[in-house]
């Protein structure tokens, strides 16, 4: 992927301070790594190859820090350990910088944070000098509203927008979010020509949405996204996500017993930690390669519906190995875990392809649209 320096930077606000703390997630997690032609003699080779247990060969044990950023900076590191966990979206607006919560670090810090989620500009943490390596959309069309019909970026700006602070302050719960998400996205479609200008019509509907926000009965959020995504909902849904890992990488195990896990110890933590699960569900919803590489707003939303899914069940593997019911610590674990997957492990054409079945227009006539 390019590498390119974007003349406007934002983020998430919780990700504004980030700084690497060597918490070692990334040293230890069995990665092999590239080592570019300039970088090579300094370390040994074309490549950085883990040992048995995982861990990278510049990893200093004892003194629990990559010897090569000790001794030589930041700028000597690989390419890919420069930027993790850094994962960018570089589009005509500017560069969108969104962290990888495998990172412990990253992940403390999105759920730590009290402050409502934003997006802000000019972050102290990704200064607009820096270098930043992601999806290089700068000579694209703006995402698709649906098949065949393209944003334009004012309105897909109100769009992300929207999507961030709705997962984490609207609706009544994670569910009735989901559900008003999936409402507002069905509305937002309709659009056409005669309804005028595509900005106006974005805020008009998002505002009709913003304000009924409460309004979506927990009773009701269920059936609003099997309507559409069910297939992107429970167990099932993370076992597809596993389905585009590729052959040669381990695929997560699930607990034999992991339906009496789920019901002993997540389910009487799910609705404490409730806001933190939200806060996730919110920055995934930031710098969304999916919507670049997709059909529509609904792929955007089974997106998010597949995440929470996943999440669930992480949940339950982080509770299975801790023995303990959910709480701050199973979920940080569990939002790793999660982004570990969909990120680290996945593959990107297969897990979209899954994800773009929400455009199916033949969907659209089963339920009646």
């Amino acid at each position: 992927m390019p590498t390119v320096n974007g003349p406007r930077i934002f983020a998430l606000n919780a990700h504004a301070g980030y700084a690497c703390q060597h918490s070692h997630a990334c040293c230890t997690a069995g990665w092999a790594i590239p080592v570019e032609p300039a970088r090579a003699h300094l370390l040994g080779g074309d490549w950085l190859l883990p040992a048995d247990d995982g861990a990278c060969p510049q990893l200093d044990r004892q003194g629990g820090r990559c010897r090569v950023h000790r001794e030589h900076g930041e700028s000597a590191l690989p390419d890919s350990c420069h930027h993790f966990p850094r994962r960018s979206l570089i589009d005509a607006r500017g560069t969108f910088v969104s962290l990888s919560h495998f990172c412990p670090t990253a992940a403390r810090l999105l759920l730590g944070e009290s402050a409502p989620l934003a997006i802000v500009e000019s972050p102290a943490a990704f200064p607009g000098e820096r270098e930043y390596d992601g999806l290089d959309a700068r000579d694209e069309w703006p995402p698709l509203l649906r098949p065949g019909v393209l944003f334009d970026f004012d309105s897909f700006t109100v769009w992300e927008r929207f999507l961030v602070s709705t997962c984490e302050s609207r609706g009544s719960n994670l569910q009735s979010a989901l559900a008003l998400l999936a409402n507002a996205a069905e509305d937002l479609r309709t659009w056409r020509v005669e309804e005028g200008p595509l900005l106006q019509w974005t805020e008009r509907v998002l505002a009709t949405h913003t304000s009924a926000a409460t309004a979506v009965p927990a009773s009701n959020a269920n059936g609003a996204l099997l309507q559409r995504y069910a297939r992107y909902i429970g167990v099932d849904a993370y076992r597809a996500v596993c389905s585009t890992i590729p052959a040669g990488l381990e695929a997560p195990l699930l607990p034999d017993d992991l339906d009496a896990v789920d019901a002993a110890c997540v389910a009487p933590g799910w609705s404490a930690r409730d806001a933190s699960l939200r806060r996730f569900l919110g920055a995934k919803a930031f710098a969304s390669w999916t919507a670049y590489q997709s059909c529509g707003v609904r792929t955007q939303v089974a997106e998010l519906v597949a995440t929470a899914s996943v999440l669930r069940v992480e949940c339950a593997r982080a509770c299975a190995r801790s023995g303990r019911v959910l709480d701050a610590d199973e979920v940080v674990e569990a939002v790793r875990m999660t982004d570990y997957l969909l990120i680290h492990l996945a593959d990107r054409s297969a897990l979209t392809a899954w994800l773009d079945a929400a455009e199916d227009t033949r969907a659209e006539t089963l339920a009646g649209s």
